[in-house]
């Protein structure tokens, strides 16, 4: 570098002279003139060159002979080394200096090389610490050379000697890369191009290319010219000057390029429509109200302008066209088709389109009802080329007046920035829509996923969504993916996000809670409602505003109680007639209104202690009640339930009545979806939470628990087809078939809808938007009764549609959820919950009250609300009701004293004090009776606090009542106990009573029952007085009885002392005992004489050695007589027989008792049968029939048929013996009669 001169601030400032040295910044450089030396950091130079410090010199050349460092001195002329001090040392034993060559370990400098000597080790040049190594002069590598630190060259750096050396940068370059020279040297050369360049912004002279993709370069950031039109130009002229115009805007577009502005002198100008606007080119009227655009001839029905990528097109007005419906043209903007925009997006600013239709009156001066007035803007993303960086464009302070007709219409990915704009008169102000072929004409769905299980997906896979039940929903191909994101070729609008809500706080009121034990469904626990005042609350929600839409309503029941109506579910806000939904139940029959109206009413009676599956539906239209998935009852119905709805669970709406006595389990509404055919059969698995789930109860907690969970876990179930699965989708990113709108303080104004968004694409940002008279159509007289504030704003299909606007009234009104009226000043919150973040918090006075609402409390007068506490800041705190009664309808705690002046009426249950430390006081009397809510469970007074005195006219305890001097049990014949506690005694008078005995410490204890008897009647026992002999009482009376020790008998006293424990004779040698040991209860009397035992009874039979009763004798086995030839007689009474084995005695005749039995009198030896008398002996008497089946030989009998005597002979014949017949004489027969009937 060469330095021409040294400026006039270098001598002033930095020179400083000292007589006639020079210094620079005092000892950097010291030129001492007088001594002719050179200092260098010192002031005081000793020798010619004095450096303080080191030096460092590339070649250094001494003239002299000699050359002295330190103490080492080399001589030149003589070629030595050599030192003042001791010793010149080499740092080990072996290192040697010997001619040129110097060696020190495995280092060896020789002439011009220094190597290791050690083969194939490294060779190390280290410096000391943080010092570097120099190397001083050109170094030549020719091997490679690799440094792992950095690399500095402060020259010139050549790298490669021919084309064919290569240079590789792994490393990212982290500088500006400048040519030595401008305009010189080439990046790439024909032949050798580079494949990509990517560049923030590239400037260039001169650009030469046949295909680039220009990407984010700025291809107008030099301004351009100016072509400039006037109603008095000419189209043959330049345009280049103000004196020198066109005459049409349309030749001004010719002549524009890119950078170029057409600029537009006041005037009106019929233009052949469509004006194409050049890419980068910005049309620009004088001003907005001087420039009037409208179309010539036969081109009224095209658009107005038509643009490409990076133009303007401002203050201008454009009127006097119209729509063609069958075309689609006619709008005042559009996207030429095929555009890009390169940088920058098409701008329109200042500029007003005025349109009407082609049939006009005094009614319809605009021509509102023609259906064909021109249109403001169509923006189209599917037009977009493939290569455009998007597809937008740019509204400020533009009007559209369009009768009857879209405004603004957006779809296809299109994104609008619409700033300060109008529309008068639309039929939509703003419409923005889903597209079908998306944006550039080639849409693509983005889906994120989370949860994501096994390997991710990759291009080419499958994603597929199933419902809660694992019904396939949809599946797609994945095109390309991303970080847990896949992205789908074309629109698919079935895939779905999990519902995002927050967990619904549930309130369980009087003794509703969780049960662990008895009748549950699912889970560990089911609900328990009693019946009286009992019941589920959760607060309002647009969650359970079901509108006109689909819901389904369902859950578990298990009744209890199968009389009177009671309530399941009450939707209704505040009032019987509210539209909402109540599912009750009347003697077990489900019913199902809408306020007060009957939806349905199955013929269906449900069965106590029975868990049900109860389901009410809307599907399409239709409400319908199924029972254990059988449907029971429909209808058709489509009314508008409303946006915002409370819910409460087992009572009416206000807690009323109608309390649900019974269990309920799995309780689960869905709100967008509802069940349109019978399942058939109820579930038997717990209801999962789906995306429409808005409230799930399961019931799972600690017994007696009345924390009751809102369940809002949702996994979906999403599977890839490489095995991977995930829990949610995030994002279903359909903007490219939608678009984007973002709109600040702009306007709607007449006309038929505001803002219209239609599908999941969609989303629109309108803020501080002014919506007027919307819903009026063409109608100017500002009747705000024909305002439709329903058709404001519009969303359709999951559109996306955020704003906060004004109304023509000046109402504020934010989404759907928060207004306010301007007149009247009301504020009202359509959801739950209303949060306002001001640490000053809101302030309302009318100049002499105030009332303060920050986040902390509500202060208004004395009185302060914070938290859950009402408190005074001064004085008392008055509670006034207009109608005279103050309802407070849930739990009341009073920490303080509570004076009540006059009636105290508490329907519900009452506690009074928490601690045993606390009192009750009552100075009035009771006009009541006092009755105990449970029956045997309640005490009145502890063992420690007693009452002093019961004074009542009657106790009646149990079955026991005291009255008067009376102690009697109610019961029939009950008994009447008196017990003591532990070891203590019941005493009336000196009767003492203690467990099971009665004592008299006094005397005697008698039992006086009058006129009467004493009655002991007990299944149990009497224990008399016990003792022996001698403890005998020493004066007895009669009828006194005791138990004997000695003798082990029962004795009374009658006179004398008699026992009575069975009959003994005097010596006791003679007696009757029931057994022969107490308690042996062999069922034997035993009787005894002289100490032997002579006869014994059971209850079989009666044992005695012998017998006599009167003169009967029986010994052993003989009955006998005593009298000597006295009869024995045995005799029957009335008609009873005398019976010996088989055979029964009866008179004078003899039975054999059994049947068909053979009656044989036998005779042993040669003994015989005699029968004496004179009479006669009757053989059997009978026909042929009546023969014996089996007869025996020797059987007789008289044949009455053959009249004769016949027995039965060894031949087996029955052969005559006499009679008519017979083959004997009178005589014979008689005689053998007589012989067999001796035989017999």
């Amino acid at each position: 570098m060469a330095i021409g001169r040294i400026s006039g601030p270098l001598l002033k400032s930095n020179l400083l002279r000292n007589g006639v040295d020079l210094a620079f910044e005092t000892d950097l450089l010291y030129l001492d003139v007088t001594n002719r030396r050179i200092g260098v950091k010192t002031t005081s130079p000793q020798y010619a060159l004095d450096v303080q410090g080191v030096a460092r010199v590339t070649d250094l050349e001494i003239t002299n002979n000699s050359f002295q460092v330190g103490n080492v001195t080399l001589d030149g002329s003589t070629g030595t080394i050599s030192t003042t001090a001791q010793e010149f040392a080499i740092a080990t034993a072996d290192n040697t200096i010997v001619g040129n060559r110097v060696q020190v370990g495995d280092l060896e400098l020789n002439n011009n090389f220094i190597e290791n000597t050690n083969t194939n080790s490294d060779l190390y040049i280290r410096a000391n610490g943080t010092g570097n190594v120099n190397i001083v002069g050109n170094t030549q590598v020719n091997g490679n050379l690799h440094a792992t630190g950095n690399i500095s060259a402060d020259g010139n750096i050549t790298l490669g000697d021919a084309d064919t050396d290569s240079i590789f940068i792994n490393a990212d370059i982290a500088s500006d890369i400048m040519p030595d020279a401008d305009n010189t040297y080439d990046i790439g050369i024909v032949g050798k191009r580079w494949a990509t360049g990517r560049f923030a912004n590239v400037t260039a002279d001169t650009l030469t290319t046949n295909d680039l993709d220009f990407g984010n370069i700025n291809l107008i950031s030099v301004p351009g010219n100016i072509i400039y039109v006037a109603t008095n130009g000419d189209d043959t002229d330049t345009g280049t000057h103000p004196q020198d115009p066109v005459r049409t805007i349309t030749k001004g577009l010719e002549l524009a390029g890119l950078g170029d502005t057409v600029y537009i002198y006041p005037g009106q100008y019929q233009e052949a429509f469509p004006l194409n606007v050049p890419v980068g080119v910005t049309v620009r009227g004088h001003s907005l109200r001087a420039v009037e655009i409208s179309p010539t001839s036969g081109t009224q029905s095209n658009d107005a302008f038509v643009l490409q990528g990076d133009t303007a097109v401002e203050d201008v007005t454009i009127k006097d066209f119209y729509y063609n419906s069958g075309a689609n043209t006619g709008y005042g903007f559009r996207f030429s088709n095929n555009f890009r925009v390169y940088s920058r997006s098409p701008y329109i600013r200042n500029c007003t389109v005025i349109t009407k239709g082609t049939t006009i009156s005094n009614t319809d001066p605009r021509g509102f009802d023609s259906g064909d007035a021109g249109r403001g803007a169509y923006l189209d993303g599917s037009i977009a080329n493939s290569d455009s960086r998007e597809a937008s464009m740019l509204f400020h302070a533009v009007t559209f007046i369009t009768p009857g007709q879209t405004a603004l219409k957006v779809t296809n990915g299109s994104r609008v920035e619409w700033l300060n704009c109008f529309t008068y008169f639309a039929d939509k102000g703003i419409e923005i829509t889903d597209g079908v072929a998306g944006l550039k004409g080639d849409g693509k769905t983005k889906i994120k996923y989370s949860g994501l299980t096994g390997s991710a997906p990759t291009a080419g896979n499958t994603i597929s969504q199933y419902d809660a039940n694992g019904t396939l929903v949809t599946s797609a191909t994945i095109e390309s993916v991303d970080t847990n994101t896949v992205v789908i070729d074309g629109k698919s609008t079935l895939f779905t996000k999990p519902g995002s809500r927050a967990k619904k706080t549930v309130t369980a009121v009087g003794n509703a809670q969780i049960v662990t034990t008895g009748a549950k469904k699912f889970g560990t626990g089911a609900g328990l409602l009693d019946g009286t005042g009992d019941r589920f609350s959760i607060t309002t929600s647009s969650d359970f505003g079901f509108g006109t839409g689909d819901f389904d309503v369902e859950g578990w029941i298990y009744i209890s109680d199968d009389v009177g109506t009671e309530t399941l579910f009450d939707f209704r806000a505040g009032s019987n007639t509210d539209n909402g939904l109540h599912v009750y139940f009347v003697d077990k029959v489900p019913k199902v209104y809408i306020g007060t109206t009957e939806i349905l009413a199955p013929a269906i009676t449900l069965a106590n202690t029975t868990f049900y599956h109860v389901s009410v539906t809307r599907s399409s239209g239709t409400i319908k009640l199924f029972i254990d998935g059988l449907q029971q009852a429909t209808a058709a119905n489509t009314t508008d339930l409303g946006t915002t709805k409370p819910l409460i669970i087992g009572s009416k709406f206000d807690g009323s009545t109608s309390d649900f006595a019974g269990r309920i389990d799995d309780i689960r509404i869905r709100k967008g979806t509802g069940v349109s055919s019978a399942p058939g059969s109820a579930s038997t698995a717990a209801a999962v939470v789906d995306q429409y789930t808005v409230l799930k109860l399961e019931f799972d907690g600690d017994n007696g628990s009345q924390a009751i969970v809102d369940n809002d876990t949702f996994i979906q179930d999403i599977r890839f087809n490489n095995g991977a699965t995930a829990t949610a989708l995030t994002l279903i990113d359909l903007t490219d078939f939608g678009g984007e709108i973002r709109s600040i303080a702009s306007a709607c104004v007449y006309g038929n809808y505001g803002v219209v968004g239609d599908g999941p694409g969609v989303t629109v940002y309108a803020i501080g938007m002014n919506l007027a008279y919307i819903g009026t159509g063409k109608d100017v007289s500002n009747d705000t009764s024909a305002v439709i504030q329903a058709n404001e704003v519009v969303t359709n299909n999951n559109a996306n549609v955020y704003f906060s606007t004004v109304d023509h009234k000046g109402d504020f009104r934010v989404g759907d959820l928060f207004r306010v009226n301007q007149e009247t000043g009301e504020v009202t919150f359509t959801d739950a919950e209303f949060l306002f973040n001001n640490n000053q918090g809101i302030t309302f006075t009318d100049g002499v009250n105030t009332t303060i609402i920050d986040g902390t409390k509500i202060e208004s007068g004395n009185i302060r609300i914070s938290g859950n506490t009402i408190s005074s800041t001064s004085g008392d705190i008055n509670i006034n009701s207009s109608a005279g009664t103050i309802n407070l309808l849930d739990d009341v705690n009073i920490t303080g004293n509570l004076d009540v002046s006059g009636n105290v009426t508490v329907g519900g249950n009452i506690t009074l004090g928490d601690e045993v430390t606390d009192t009750i006081q009552i100075n009035a009397k009771i006009d009541s009776d006092i009755v105990p809510a449970l029956d045997d469970t309640y005490k009145l007074g502890t063992s420690a606090l007693n009452w002093s005195e019961l004074n009542v006219g009657k106790v009646i305890v149990d079955e026991l009542t005291i009255d008067n001097d009376t102690i009697q049990s109610t019961a029939s014949n009950g008994n009447i106990n008196l017990t003591p506690n532990a070891a203590g005694k019941v005493i009336i008078d000196n009767l003492k009573f203690d467990s099971n005995i009665i004592s008299n410490d006094g005397g005697s204890t008698v039992l006086d029952p009058s006129s009467e008897s004493v009655q002991i009647d007990s299944t149990g026992a009497l224990i008399l007085p016990k003792g022996t002999t001698a403890q005998r009482p020493g004066t007895p009376a009669t009828g006194m009885i005791r138990y004997n020790t000695d003798s082990n008998v029962f004795e009374a006293y009658d006179g004398k002392w008699t026992e009575l424990g069975g009959v003994y004779d005097d010596d006791r040698d003679t007696y009757i005992t029931p057994e022969l040991t107490p308690g042996a209860d062999d069922d034997t009397i035993r009787f005894y004489a002289g100490g032997s035992l002579v006869a014994d009874v059971t209850a079989n039979r009666f044992d005695i050695k012998k017998l006599e009763v009167d003169d009967i004798s029986v010994s052993g086995n003989t009955l006998q007589t005593i009298t000597t030839n006295q009869n024995l007689v045995l005799q029957a009474n009335g008609g009873g027989f005398v019976s010996i084995e088989n055979f029964s005695f009866n008179g004078n005749q003899i039975t054999n008792n059994v049947d068909g039995a053979v009656t044989t009198l036998k005779q042993v030896g040669t003994g015989y049968f005699k029968i004496e008398g004179q009479g006669g002996f009757v053989i059997p008497v009978g026909n042929n029939a009546n023969r014996h089946p089996s007869p025996e030989t020797g059987m007789m009998r008289y044949n009455t048929v053959e009249d004769r005597v016949e027995i039965y002979d060894v031949g087996g014949n029955w052969v005559s013996v006499a009679g008519s017949t017979g083959a004997v004489t009178f005589n014979d027969a008689e005689e053998i009669a007589i012989k067999l009937a001796l035989t017999l």
